[in-house]
């Protein structure tokens, strides 16, 4: 039977399916298939929340990442519980009580920095779905706030740098009405941005904080190791609390530094995640392709916010 009109020009199989379609349905069905017919002209549409998880990771990151940023200003407050509890005769003379003011700004500089990266992430998951991309204009304050404080390391600052520019990029992409289109473009440009944010963000938590545990090491050796060797023969079941409360707490000590490996290793995983998905933009290339590439990169990165989050438990 010869049919004219746009089944005519679509002489395919699936016509008689759309022809057994309600009147009142038919509409939505053609805006289905029109849209599915745009997505294959659009390097296929890739849900990278299907392909990569981005937004499960960015909720798993929301809670892993600031339980090692946050203890930044916790470490000065376990310094000074120390300090607290040294007799005056054994401290030396000079020492005082640290101002904990600065490793709580730093901490809070940090988890904005963070909450950038993460959102930026999130973000790319739902346009890649389709869904609205929300934006926190708080965020952005927040962010352009604590980059502007000198105090922090040369460092910090070019974190706080890169987060602004994350976030100015996602408040254009709202304002836009940014959808799975603009995807790659998204991608490539803040490249950049991500790559620098992730090795400052890491450089930051290795380095600044790594130094502050090593201070912290150094404070419990000095308050334990003093009293527990002039420990006398008839303090035998003090000296055996004192021991254990010393094991205690350095392990505590070296739960921390393994959370700093992760913290790294996430930073790592995240940076070479972004390079993976700026060298698919562009490629006419499948979710399965996708998720093969990014497959190993998201395994690692779920494997260290997994192992911040059991050790700190």
């Amino acid at each position: 039977m010869q049919r004219s009109g746009i089944w005519h020009t679509f002489d395919l199989p699936w016509k008689e399916v759309f022809v057994s379609v309600p009147r009142f349905g038919r509409t939505l069905w053609f805006q289905s298939f029109a849209i599915v017919t745009l997505c294959a002209s659009l390097n296929g549409c890739v849900d990278l929340d299907d392909a990569a998880g981005l937004s499960k990771l960015s909720d798993e990151a929301r809670i892993a990442l600031p339980k090692v940023s946050n203890d930044v200003a916790a470490t000065c407050a376990r310094r000074n519980t120390l300090f607290e509890n040294t007799p005056a005769a054994e401290r030396a003379k000079t020492e005082q009580a640290q101002d904990c003011k600065p490793y709580q700004e730093l901490a809070d500089h940090l988890a904005k920095d963070q909450e950038a990266l993460i959102a930026y992430f999130d973000a790319l998951g739902k346009l890649s779905s389709n869904k609205p991309l929300g934006y926190d204009a708080t965020i952005d304050q927040n962010v352009t706030a604590s980059s502007t404080n000198t105090a922090f390391s040369a460092t910090a600052i070019t974190a706080g740098n890169d987060a602004q520019n994350l976030m100015k990029a996602l408040a254009d992409a709202a304002t836009n009405g940014y959808r799975e289109k603009q995807l790659g473009q998204l991608v490539i440009a803040n490249d950049a941005a991500v790559q620098s944010l992730t090795r400052s963000l890491k450089k930051v938590i290795t380095g600044d904080y790594g130094v502050l545990l090593g201070n912290e090491e150094l404070g419990l050796d000095t308050f334990y190791q003093g009293p527990m060797a002039s420990a006398t023969s008839n303090e035998r079941l003090a000296l055996i609390l004192v021991q254990r409360q010393y094991a205690h707490d350095k392990t505590a000590l070296q739960t921390r530094k393994d959370a700093v490996a992760n913290y790294a290793k996430a930073m790592d995983d995240l940076g070479a995640l972004h390079a993976k998905l700026k060298d698919e933009a562009g490629k006419k290339v499948s979710m399965v392709e996708v998720a093969r590439q990014v497959g190993p990169i998201v395994e690692s990165l779920k494997s260290a916010l997994s192992d911040i989050q059991s050790r700190s438990n």
